[in-house]
């Protein structure tokens, strides 16, 4: 017996030693000499094979059957098939790039895939049945958030853009590609190296498959495939209280609203439910809890970046949570194990060029709109009253319940740790205030298992759920940005009442006329505007929002312009364009003083001096909601090398620490290069 144990540790170090190097060249590459990468890669293998056999991990895995065994074969099989390592580097001519290396890199992430599968599978075995009980109220619910998606949709008239439309996109694409090996490493390779990866987009994309591309279908899959399984999780949360799930879902209206309105993030916020439910279910063993747990935090920044700072304060917490009873440290280490394990493994460029390699506060400043905005965001999506109230449920938890301390705390530090470090980063969007929902969900689930059913608390907090719902079913006139949001909303002040853009028929005219500039000859335009009202991804997604097919004709090529100064870098290809799309007055929705790569040629353009004395504008104008006019350039002359010049020195004036991305294009005698 001692020899296959031998053997099989010697191909395990080859196999952890080469997915390190792969794994170490990538970050270190031409800074560091291979051979040294060589020789930490192995002392890493070396401490992982011995602190396997050290601390027995074999525990972690399953019992030995031929099911165990055929599932963990098949893990390493695709682990070794689909090991997307090389794809964060370019190996082309190196030596790292031979077959020995690349074999010994593809076994390491079989291995390694087939012991993470193998050891959550072991975790499930205890949670085995814990969602039992809640098949009729999700019936319920499945029927309730379907015919009100429908209603919603159906009743809609209105333009998805930027982040409403990037999976919607990205779905679309991957539903048009044949589903094979490549479309399968096209996925998980983004996963490990694009920020907006297709792992929320490829479940859609089977559905589209089938039922075609359409906004409907879009919609109606994040509904089913992300908001269900949240609830699903809110219901496991409020098991032991009777119709404890459909009042967390009365309570936050702003989950489904968060999916109508076409953010896939949902699923985030489910996986994040999911963990606190898993994690806090002490009747469980510890390591269960913590390795479970710690994978869902994993997997919601793999879902969506910015959910990295759900799983730090996640994380934080927790370890706060260990004050009052120490005996949760297995738990948590498991936690911290798990979660660093899959997330080093599926998303180690991430973790080091945007977490640790990158100044996000800096180059994000332009998202930074005050703490007022912050405020007045929560204050819409949540309520005032609600907070107040899972605030009073934390306190009577930590003062009235030993035995919910630990639980408590968790929910009352994660999202306050959440919320210090988002905002030293930008202000929160829609969106992400869903890193705030699973919180509020543990803290109302535990608060409700406590009341009893007749007392008058318990008919409070039905009462306080009815409320919330219906102030999200009022209709009103919704603010086009946070700025405009006046008072802080004691209750949910979105609408569910179906959104209705009154300037629908100027875009589709805006877009038909814009073609039409092609109709001699091909033509190219940029649009010069970037607000809430009309941007560039407004006039890309008219048509399709509105389900109108796109034009057999000739299009109109639109250039790509930048709208975000630190972020993006000035587009030099606009001022090659024949023709510019200009929004009067000038259009921007950080403000132009973060906005300058799109103000100063708009203003340039409207008021006719510098650059636009190159462009004469045409006849014709739009008029859209708010008084804002869309204007439409012809350029009647090249750009000179002057003009170039001059806007890369009034952009690297402004951000001189920035200037490699103003550096205006090289030049020759007859032109631009």
């Amino acid at each position: 017996m001692r020899l296959p144990r031998l053997l099989a540790g010697l191909a395990a170090f080859l196999g952890l030693c080469g997915l390190a190097l792969v794994r170490l060249w990538a970050v270190l590459g031409g800074h560091v000499r291979g051979k040294a990468m060589l020789a930490a890669a192995a002392l890493l293998a070396a401490l992982a094979v011995f602190l396997f056999v050290r601390l027995r991990l074999t525990r972690l895995l399953p019992a030995f059957s031929w099911k165990t065994a055929l599932t963990g074969a098949a893990a390493f099989a695709l682990g070794a098939w689909l090991d997307t390592s090389y794809a964060m580097f370019s190996s082309t001519g190196l030596l790292i790039d031979a077959w020995p290396f690349r074999l010994a890199c593809h076994a390491g992430s079989g291995l390694v895939l087939a012991f993470l599968v193998l050891s959550l599978l072991r975790a499930a075995e205890a949670f085995r049945g814990v969602g039992r009980g809640c098949g009729r109220t999700m019936l319920v619910l499945a029927l309730v958030v379907n015919v009100t998606a429908a209603l919603y949709f159906t009743g809609s008239a209105t333009i998805h853009y930027w982040d409403a439309t990037i999976y919607w996109n990205s779905s679309a694409m991957l539903a048009q590609q044949p589903l094979d090996q490549a479309l399968l490493r096209l996925v998980l390779e983004s996963v490990i190296t694009q920020e907006y990866n297709y792992l929320l987009a490829f479940p859609i994309s089977l559905v589209m498959r089938l039922l075609g591309t359409g906004r409907y279908v879009y919609l109606f899959s994040i509904v089913n495939l992300y908001v269900l399984p949240a609830l699903w999780g809110m219901c496991v949360l409020a098991r032991r209280r009777k119709g404890g799930g459909v009042l967390l879902f009365l309570l936050t209206p702003m989950l489904l609203y968060t999916g109508l309105v076409g953010f896939s993030d949902v699923a985030a916020a489910g996986a994040g439910i999911w963990a606190f439910a898993l994690y806090t279910d002490e009747e469980r063993p510890a390591a269960a809890r913590g390795i479970l747990a710690g994978a869902l935090l994993a997997l919601t920044f793999l879902l969506r970046r910015y959910f990295f700072f759900f799983a730090v304060s996640f994380g934080g917490a927790a370890l706060l949570a260990l004050v009052p009873r120490r005996r949760d440290g297995r738990a948590f280490l498991a936690l911290f194990a798990s979660a660093a394990g899959c997330g080093v493994f599926f998303a180690q460029s991430f973790l080091v060029e945007k977490v640790l390699g990158a100044n996000y506060g800096d180059v994000y400043s332009a998202y930074d709109q005050g703490r007022r905005v912050d405020v007045m965001m929560l204050a819409r999506y949540f309520g005032v009253v609600l907070m107040a109230a899972a605030l009073v449920g934390v306190i009577f938890l930590l003062l009235r319940r030993r035995e919910a301390r630990c639980g408590a705390l968790l929910a009352l530090c994660q999202p306050v740790l959440s919320l210090l470090l988002f905002t030293r980063v930008q202000s929160h969007g829609q969106q992400h205030l869903l890193l705030y929902l699973p919180a509020l969900c543990w803290v109302f689930a535990r608060v409700l298992a406590e009341l009893p059913p007749a007392r008058p608390a318990a008919v409070c907090a039905w009462g306080l759920a009815v409320v919330t719902t219906a102030s999200s079913l009022l209709p009103r006139v919704q603010p086009s940005s946070p700025q405009e949001i006046q008072t802080p909303s004691p209750l949910p002040s979105f609408t569910y009442m179906p959104p209705r853009r009154g300037d629908i028929a100027q875009l589709v005219s805006l877009r038909t006329y814009v073609d039409g500039l092609s109709a001699q000859a091909p033509k190219t335009a940029a649009i010069v505007s970037s607000s809430f009202t009309f941007n560039s991804s407004i006039y890309d997604n008219t048509l399709r929002s509105m389900n109108i097919p796109e034009p057999k004709g000739p299009e109109t090529q639109i250039i790509y312009m930048a709208s975000v100064d630190k972020r993006d870098g000035f587009s030099w290809n606009i001022l090659t364009a024949d023709y510019l799309v200009v929004g009067d007055p000038v259009q921007t929705h950080l403000g132009e003083e973060n906005q300058q790569i799109v103000a100063l040629v708009a203003h340039a353009v409207l008021d006719g001096t510098g650059l636009g004395t190159a462009y004469r504008p045409l006849d014709t104008e739009f008029h859209l909601d708010g008084g804002v006019r869309v204007r439409i350039y012809e350029r009647t002359r090249a750009i000179t090398a002057e003009e170039y010049r001059d806007i890369s020195a009034q952009l690297t004036a402004r951000y001189p620490d920035y200037s490699a991305l103003y550096q205006a294009p090289a030049w020759t005698a007859e032109g631009r290069e």
